[in-house]
């Protein structure tokens, strides 16, 4: 029998293996050898994941999932652990009070939490949410974030990825509760009948990339508004269905913008594109003169055209100092019906690169 290499390497060696697999496989190591027994509370990257056991049709996967993640908590606590990265994945509602716990004493600097649910969120209901550590946080899915303050003074990453459950007054304590942020991840496209909340408002003095995808297809009514006020912002990747007003604010840092601005459908059905010529038909009323007695006429009212929703001047002009500008076609469009001064500000910068991309 060969001799077992992976066992005779050091215990800091081992500890990074396994905090690279899943963490119920690292924990399945235990039962190799004496000399795997302990090096659970050597792992510092945890990743828990109740989807791949289907753990929703059955009670008791159920609980020896949540069972076997206390326990994993409760050793690393237990042993003063720095634990670096926690990931999450499951699809009933759980407490969250191991994680807050490891947020608040065991140094963690990246977590990521997703829940789907599908019939009850997820609430993470804190006084105070806090980590003096924490530099990335991913939040996604069915999670209602209750909480009255929170702080983050050195998180530097946010993404917020379809949070079905996520008000805008949460929202804006959560952004206010990270002083230092500089990118900023917004996905909001939960429901498309849903009212947006991510994507109304984008207040920051720290954030220098903005990425916002927002797809909600079955409410134009709540369009209303939208605001950036971002005066760090060098980079924004912008995808929207255009709002009735864009109000850009302090904008003068940014260099590259991406945006992929879309009509709605109602838009786009009352709009008349044709520019034909009246006289056109004019003459074709001449030609059937002759043969009126060979026809039924029918009289349609024509109703008149409702103007195309939304107004996307403001931001346009908001971003007369990028060096970088890449559109979609729909955002020319866009660009053509609702900027009434499209090519005012775009003709006063040094745009060195401009790119057309057919979306």
């Amino acid at each position: 029998m060969g001799r077992d290499w992976i066992s005779s390497l050091p215990d800091e060696i081992l500890g990074k293996i396994l905090s690279s697999v899943p963490t119920k496989t690292a924990a399945s190591t235990s039962v190799l050898s004496k000399r795997w027994r302990n090096l659970l509370g050597l792992v510092d990257n945890l990743s828990f994941d109740d989807e791949e056991e289907d753990v929703a049709k059955s009670s008791s996967r159920t609980f020896f999932f949540f069972d076997f993640l206390e326990k994993t908590f409760a050793l690393l606590l237990s042993n003063c652990a720095t634990i670096k990265k926690v990931s999450m994945s499951h699809t009933l509602p759980r407490d969250y009070t191991c994680i807050h716990t490891a947020m608040e004493q065991c140094g963690l600097l990246e977590l990521h939490l997703h829940s789907s649910s599908g019939y009850s969120s997820v609430h993470l209901e804190r006084e105070l949410l806090t980590s003096n550590t924490l530099v990335k946080l991913t939040l996604s899915g069915d999670i209602d974030l209750q909480v009255h303050r929170v702080h983050f003074p050195a998180l530097k990453s946010l993404s917020l990825i379809s949070v079905a459950c996520l008000g805008v007054p949460e929202y804006c304590d959560l952004l206010d509760g990270c002083p230092v942020l500089e990118d900023l991840y917004l996905s909001d496209d939960a429901y498309p009948y849903n009212p947006p909340c991510c994507s109304t408002i984008v207040m920051s003095e720290s954030i220098k990339r903005l990425v916002l995808f927002t797809h909600l297809p079955d409410s134009q009514q709540d369009h209303a508004a939208m605001l950036f006020s971002l005066p760090s912002l060098v980079y924004l990747d912008y995808s929207t269905f255009v709002f009735e007003n864009h109000e850009c604010d302090a904008l003068d840092l940014l260099v590259e913008a991406r945006l992929n601005l879309k009509l709605w459908e109602e838009s786009t059905t009352h709009y008349d594109y044709s520019d034909d010529d009246d006289d056109d038909d004019d003459d074709d009323d001449d030609d059937d003169d002759d043969d009126d007695d060979d026809y039924y006429y029918y009289y349609i009212i024509d109703e008149p055209k409702l103007p195309i929703f939304g107004d996307v001047t403001k931001l346009v002009a908001g971003i007369t100092n990028i060096t970088t500008l890449y559109l979609s076609a729909d955002s020319l469009e866009v660009c053509f019906l609702l900027a009434t001064c499209f090519v005012f500000p775009l003709s006063h910068t040094y745009i060195y690169e401009c790119v057309l991309l057919l979306w």
